[in-house]
């Protein structure tokens, strides 16, 4: 099993070496370091504010983790800081947003969980974390309204259509924080072609595990509710904390922005990030979505430009970090 960790651990390191590489390239060395200069020394304060995220998101981790089991209190906040910017590092520079963090997390948590409990913690985690988006777009909601009273019929459509979805998911979500949700998933793949048949004999020899995993899933919602509030309201908190990245990059540039203005520019620009999950660090998505958002505010679109650029390179810093935390958490076993 360790032989098995190292060499994903190395598969990791190498795809988000190459993958960071290539985004830097297309992106344009000249560009980064032209934003850097216009920028700089805000990327400071920027880069910063990041450390706080990580932190939260963390702490939120961390408590669906302690539920006071041996195995549990082996499982430090230093270690699972690491794994978080890690994780965040693996899913923004691969396609369909949680196909390489989240398992990399379970990888590294199981020697000290086992796989049944590491794979709940991390899909719980995962799960806040998706809540804590739904509850944000919904805020954003009259926040819009609040702030742009003339709305066209395409924004007002968008609108009625996310809340309508966000609604859906928070029901669907609780439905899985209530019975737990891997044997659910598993039957719904089973139906897939070319993966259905390998997905039902898993299911078939696996189903005291995969229950397992729903009751500790589930475990968490009915029976430490206190814990189960404070991960999510961490995670909420570190939505809007965020937002104020968006401030200090307008700041930097003279055109200082309010935080309602802010909150609207991350919720509308990760909704349409969200959309189109498939495109690694978002590419493309998340100008679009700034594009729309910032029409929307009568912002110039040279200052959303400006703004989606600020962000490619804090980015692409904290891809590098979690790439060479990858390398330390392997090299400290």
């Amino acid at each position: 099993m360790a032989k098995k960790a190292k060499i994903a651990q190395n598969i990791f390191f190498l795809l988000g070496v190459l993958a960071l590489g290539i985004m830097i390239y297309k992106t344009g060395i000249d560009t980064i370091f032209r934003d850097i200069r216009q920028t700089g020394w805000w990327f400071v304060p920027i880069i910063g504010l990041w450390v706080v995220v990580y932190l939260i998101n963390t702490y939120s981790f961390y408590l669906i983790i302690q539920d006071g089991s041996p195995e549990a209190e082996k499982v430090g906040f230093v270690r699972l800081f690491k794994l978080v910017i890690s994780g965040f590092a693996i899913n923004y520079i691969t396609p369909f947003g949680l196909m390489g963090g989240e398992p990399y997390k379970i990888i590294e948590l199981q020697q000290t969980l086992g796989i049944q409990k590491a794979t709940s913690s991390v899909l719980l985690s995962t799960m806040m974390h998706f809540v804590s988006h739904f509850i944000f777009w919904m805020v954003s909601i009259p926040l819009l309204l609040f702030l742009v009273p003339v709305l066209s019929d395409v924004v007002e459509l968008g609108m009625i259509l996310s809340s309508g979805t966000s609604l859906l998911l928070l029901l669907w979500a609780y439905r899985v924080y209530t019975r737990g949700g891997v044997d659910r998933a598993i039957v719904l793949g089973s139906r897939l072609p070319f993966i259905g048949k390998r997905l039902r004999a898993y299911r078939n020899q696996n189903r005291e595990k995969i229950n397992q995993m729903d009751t500790l899933i589930a475990g968490l919602y009915k029976n430490r509710k206190k814990d189960f509030i404070a991960s999510l309201l961490l995670e909420l908190f570190a939505r809007f904390f965020l937002c104020i990245e968006v401030i200090l990059m307008m700041k930097a540039i003279g055109n200082p922005i309010n935080f309602g203005q802010s909150v609207l520019i991350e919720s509308i620009q990760s909704l349409v990030g969200n959309l189109l999950f498939f495109m690694p660090m978002q590419m493309g998505s998340r100008e679009g979505g700034i594009v729309i958002v910032y029409g929307i505010l009568s912002i110039p679109l040279a200052y959303g430009v400006f703004v989606s650029l600020g962000k490619r390179i804090r980015e692409f810093f904290w891809i590098l970090v979690g790439i060479v935390l990858i390398k330390i958490n392997r090299s400290n076993k």
